[in-house]
């Protein structure tokens, strides 16, 4: 099982419609869908409907363009080959600026040291994303660490982190449930 990202603390399970033929998505990654809330069909850049999910190819989370389905803690289906079926996931959804959303560093060396961890706490910034680079060799998703890279929209605020470890701790905003709505 991998654990790219992992919640600590309070959240809500929610089911999270997963469309027929998408990526494969694992426990421990990030679902998202960036459709518009207007009509569930599919109307924006992604290949799902406002109420599907699906694993992100890109990095999130872009306040008012993208929304946060939570962390997989469940299987898709079928399990380990074959084309997805429509189905039902379980993610975890932690609690606005209260839950903790917990993932390696996109780049170690920026939070090896307290001193470091200290420039970045409060910061806003991204879950990165790659697609190679995991330990079965499928898709990565890091906490995006490279000064500037993160805008003012971006959904997650780093909160603390573990420099021994290279883990960041991150709060998610309010926000990133919602869609369609301006910064």
């Amino acid at each position: 099982m991998r654990t790219d990202l992992q919640v600590v603390g309070f959240a809500q399970t929610l089911p999270r419609r997963i469309a027929a033929g998408v990526t494969r998505y694992e426990v421990g990654e990030p679902l998202y869908s960036d459709a518009t809330l207007s009509s569930g069909v599919n109307t924006a850049g992604s290949a799902v409907g406002a109420n599907t999910w699906e694993l992100p190819a890109v990095d999130i989370m872009e306040i008012g363009a993208q929304l946060f389905g939570g962390i997989a803690i469940s299987h898709c289906e079928p399990f380990s080959t074959g084309t997805l079926t429509a189905h039902t996931a379980f993610a975890s959804c932690p609690i606005p600026n209260v839950g903790v959303l917990r993932g390696r560093a996109e780049t170690p060396a920026n939070f090896d040291t307290d001193a470091e961890l200290l420039l970045y706490i409060g910061d806003v910034t991204h879950i990165d994303y790659s697609a190679t680079g995991a330990s079965d060799g499928g898709e990565l998703y890091t906490v995006k660490t490279t000064p500037g890279t993160p805008a003012d929209t971006a959904g997650f605020e780093i909160l603390d982190g573990n420099p021994s470890k290279t883990t960041v701790d991150l709060l998610v905003d309010f926000r990133c449930y919602r869609h369609d709505i301006t910064t």
